[in-house]
């Protein structure tokens, strides 16, 4: 029987049994073409969600200008390795997460088509000119016309419930089984028809398309139905997508732009169509997180429980191939014209621009009992989870020496001050630390203290502070650092304390009690019990203007943060330093 002849029909004619979802079980006749497609719902959290995010997302395009060897891309795989790997006319890439890397042509492979990652997790490659080629722990092997391929250009692969790997070809349908033994098939309908899709179904089934708009299904390497784009309801079709909750049903897609959603039995059965808007020509389908994603030569767009949407702020737009999630969630897209877009969740979220704030420099910023504190060279900014808030009622204000003041509210209190600081201490106080107007300021769960000149306080101009074991509190100010126990400043550490530069930018408690303070142009002073010890140039320091120094539990080192460079302290207060940084002055 030729192919002719044998158009349209099954084979044989069986009826496939599919478990059907309860939204097609009500579906009346007069409602087979429903407008919204039946998509499962979406799983938050999974990947990237570019349609409707309210975190955001980034996308980048890699072309021949940032680093990808060439301006084009064919299809996009992952590997369990994490290597993610480009097949290009220019051959097979394989990116590490830093570099795109060709291998080199000696390996065999020039041009690639399609790549598939079978379930021992190896690569296999379709090649333009060059047949089939499998990668397996760094080695390759491959099939051509030597081999008995009688086409050697392979359009797609899949592999099938048994681990026979099916290769679809210009000139029909090679299939490889677990020795490695190739053969094609000679069933009339595919012997040498030009196939361009495979995929293997959860119901075990291949399903396939050719060039000119059949339609098939395979099982155990054997022709169970083909479908004559000439018989069908709608002008052939172009691509075919298995539904992964309802064994035997299909999404595809036709010439036109609409996705339809049937089941491929003795006959095509549309249950369901969605237009997909502007997209055309329909490059491929894939189900990723409750989505159906599709890639067409003019765009990209999503189905999902709401209806189509169209991906337009993105810099990828024409002749959109395949799309993938690696395994951190981010989705790559290929194209034939423009290379390689990755699509990734903002890491950070502007708060200012999510809270409409208006711009400020922040100085500091701490969580406390659902709001976040941004202290500012202006004030006081605090936001909760859904908004900024205008208020930020107090119960009382007073001095550490107990002279009441009459503000209500902290926003109100610390309006125009710079606030250098916020601290949470282990009790859930917050420490503002301000300069030339307050001082330091205790807020205590609605009750606020204030620490002035007039209460013991050396300076108004605080920078920061840091709670001692014993509870206590050190802080950071021009003249020295005060150290406060109760409302009391028990102790001021300067001049006679063997402090020569009193600007002081920051302190920390060292872990036998001692005190490292970083100043201002004098480098490091560490008090200890007997004496004070210093830290400068002739110890290692590149520069003598100390911003940070901070204790580090994990690895018991101090780090230090100067003008010029980023360096640690050890135990013994050994100086080490990790390099230099063009950007500190950020710092």
């Amino acid at each position: 029987m030729d192919r002719k002849t044998a158009k349209y029909r099954s084979v044989p004619a069986i009826i496939i049994k599919a478990v059907v979802c309860m939204m097609l079980l009500v579906v009346s006749a007069a409602s087979l073409y429903a407008s919204v497609l039946p998509v499962r719902l979406p799983r938050p959290g999974k990947t990237v969600d570019p349609i409707g995010s309210d975190e955001g997302y980034s996308c980048v395009l890699y072309n021949n200008t940032n680093g990808l060897p060439t301006s084009e891309a064919n299809d996009i795989a992952e590997t369990s390795d994490g290597f993610i790997w480009i097949g290009s006319y220019s051959g097979l890439i394989r990116y590490d997460g830093n570099t795109f890397e060709r291998i080199p042509s000696s390996s065999g492979i020039t041009s690639v088509n399609c790549l598939y990652v079978d379930s021992k997790d190896r690569l296999w490659i379709g090649t333009n000119e060059s047949g089939i080629v499998v990668m397996e722990k760094g080695s390759f092997r491959m099939w051509g016309r030597k081999d008995g391929m009688r086409s050697v250009s392979v359009r797609s692969i899949t592999e099938d419930e048994s681990g026979t790997i099916y290769a679809a070809t210009t000139g029909g349908i090679a299939l490889i089984d677990s020795q490695m033994n190739i053969r094609f098939m000679e069933d009339p309908y595919v012997y040498d028809a030009y196939v361009t899709h495979l995929l293997c179904g959860y119901d075990g089934q291949i399903y396939g398309v050719t060039n000119t708009g059949d339609a098939f299904t395979l099982r155990n390497g054997v022709l169970k139905s083909y479908f004559d784009s000439e018989n069908s309801p709608f002008k052939g079709f172009t691509v075919l997508y298995p539904d992964a909750d309802n064994p035997g049903y299909v999404y595809f897609a036709s010439p036109e732009n609409m996705v339809y959603y049937g089941r491929l039995g003795t006959e095509i059965e549309v249950v369901g169509k969605s237009s997909i808007g502007k997209l055309k020509n329909v490059g491929s389908f894939s189900y990723i997180d409750g989505r159906l994603w599709i890639t067409a030569r003019n765009g990209i767009g999503v189905l999902d429980q709401k209806g189509f949407h169209a991906l337009d702020n993105v810099p990828m737009n024409n002749s959109v191939g395949k799309v993938m999630a690696d395994y951190e969630g981010n989705l790559w897209f290929t194209s034939t014209r423009q290379g390689v877009m990755k699509i990734v969740p903002n890491r950070f979220t502007d708060l200012f621009d999510k809270y409409d704030l208006p711009e400020a420099v922040v100085n500091s910023t701490c969580l406390l009992d659902g709001h976040l504190f941004i202290g500012t060279d202006d004030g006081l900014i605090i936001v909760d989870h859904e908004k900024k808030c205008t208020e930020f009622p107090v119960r009382q204000v007073h001095t550490a020496s107990g002279v009441p003041m009459e503000y209500t509210d902290l926003l109100v209190l610390l309006e125009e001050c710079r606030i250098r600081s916020i601290i949470r201490d282990s009790r859930n106080r917050l420490w503002f630390s301000t300069y030339n107007k307050y001082g330091l300021i205790r807020y205590d769960h609605g009750d606020v203290t204030i620490f002035t000149v007039n209460d013991g306080l050396i300076s108004d101009k605080v920078r920061t502070i840091v709670e001692r074991e014993n509870g206590s509190i050190l802080a950071a100010a021009s003249g020295g650092v005060c150290e406060i126990r109760g409302d009391e400043v028990v102790m001021i550490y300067r001049e006679d304390s063997g402090i020569t530069n009193t600007e002081i930018l920051t302190v920390e408690e060292g872990e036998n009690g001692d005190i490292l303070i970083g100043t201002d142009g004098g480098g490091i002073y560490i008090i200890k019990e007997f004496g004070t010890s210093t830290i400068g140039m002739d110890e290692g320091l590149t520069s003598e203007a100390v911003m940070r120094i901070k204790y580090d539990e994990e690895f018991g080192v101090y780090w230090v943060v100067t003008g010029n460079s980023i360096g640690y302290l050890t135990e013994d207060y050994k100086l080490v330093t990790v390099d230099q940084f063009p950007y500190s002055n950020n710092f």
